[in-house]
């Protein structure tokens, strides 16, 4: 380990993390992020690993094969997609985009970029919504896996055997078992591991540059110094859409709608501490929120993600959606508005650089994608 560095030696951010994150941030111990090995053999739930196609257990995706080998984007209905002219249009077009410039300037001048994993959960039966996002942006990530109740290597879809039934009402052991694959076999590979459902879109471009802004670099490092890239000890950062549930303060989680985002050491916490600890036989949909539980125990809390600007950029609903909602005068009417913090509506609401969207299935999925990446015919 090397010796720490006299704080004279560090830099800081040009921009200081303002108070409210920052005493979120210093309330978390630092881990070693040093791969532990704590799959007991893979002998028992959650660490089983994955079956093959043939059913066999001790089968390891190839979580980069999608980004070697990417298939072709076919999307007869582009035109007719593109010329729409709805909200989704409107918010595309005249809010959100991809920052081309700043991800070209990031490959040209950062010594390496950081590296994501994402990761999709689905059931065998949904598995004709895994083509659209290989086709978009699934081959941007660095590595892609899809968890699911049948292996399909073709497709990039795993079966990875959990406790208790395959059902909705369960998807908490499904994610308990996914996220301690991706630990047992991908941990010491990527900076930064993404999970969301099979309707989520990624803007990959702004996740990453995002991931790798100052502030970020910053909170991992534990609020005012930026890392010198040799750190052994990191501060586990929880990102996503935060909501207030039931809108209370207290209680604070990240939506599952548009996913969420750990650094090495959240996932390291998550799986070696708390999943061993916390609601091990616990069976219910709201994933989300037992994560959230679990990190507050560690005193890791969500992080606010929004921009410089208060846009979102974890957005739980598609881009048209957020683009014409306004909640009701009454906001214990509406969920949404209920659990919202401090938002905008509007067009204000995502921000120009938001990273994902929620509830793109199929053909919308190539439609934001064809709109975001100037891939409409002239």
């Amino acid at each position: 380990m090397p010796p720490p560095l006299d704080h004279k030696e560090q830099k800081k951010p040009q921009h200081p993390i303002d108070d409210k994150r920052l005493a979120l941030i210093q309330k978390a111990k630092p881990v070693d992020i040093s791969y532990l090995d704590i799959s007991h053999g893979h002998k028992d739930h959650p660490h089983m690993g994955a079956r093959d196609e043939k059913g066999n257990f001790g089968y390891v995706h190839d979580e980069t094969a999608l980004r070697k080998n990417p298939p072709k984007l076919e999307f007869p209905g582009m035109q007719a997609a593109c010329d729409s002219r709805d909200n989704t249009y409107k918010m595309l077009t005249e809010q959100v985009s991809v920052d081309f410039a700043a991800n070209e300037d990031a490959d040209k001048n950062r010594p390496k970029r950081d590296k994501i994993f994402c990761l999709v959960y689905t059931i065998e039966k949904f598995h004709d919504r895994i083509p659209y996002i290989r086709e978009t942006w699934g081959p941007k990530c660095d590595g892609f896996m899809v968890g699911s109740t049948k292996t399909d290597v073709a497709l990039g879809t795993v079966e990875i055997p959990h406790e208790g039934e395959e059902a909705y009402e369960n998807i908490w052991q499904k994610v308990r078992s996914m996220w301690s694959y991706i630990y047992d076999n991908y941990y010491d590979e990527y900076d930064w591991f993404h999970i969301g459902g099979d309707d989520i879109y990624l803007i990959v471009e702004n996740f990453r540059l995002y991931l790798e802004s100052e502030e970020i670099q910053t909170a991992q490092n534990g609020g005012i110094y930026l890392p010198n890239g040799n750190e052994t000890m990191q501060t586990p950062l929880f990102l996503g859409r935060r909501f207030a549930y039931q809108g209370d303060m207290n209680d604070i989680f990240i939506s599952g709608g548009s996913g969420y985002t750990m650094n090495k050491a959240a996932l390291k916490l998550l799986v070696t501490q708390g999943l061993e600890n916390y609601f091990p036989h616990a069976h219910t949909f709201s994933e989300d929120t037992m994560s959230a539980r679990i990190f507050k125990k560690y005193d890791v809390y969500p992080y606010d993600t929004k921009d410089e600007e208060g846009g979102e950029r974890y957005n739980p609903f598609q881009p048209g959606h957020h683009w014409g909602y306004r909640p009701p005068a009454d906001i214990s009417k509406d969920w949404y508005a209920k659990y919202s913090i401090d938002v905008k509506w509007g067009k204000e609401h995502c921000s120009k650089h938001s990273v994902a969207f929620h509830y793109i299935k199929d053909s919308v999925q190539k439609r934001l994608h064809a709109l975001l990446y100037n891939l409409c015919p002239k």
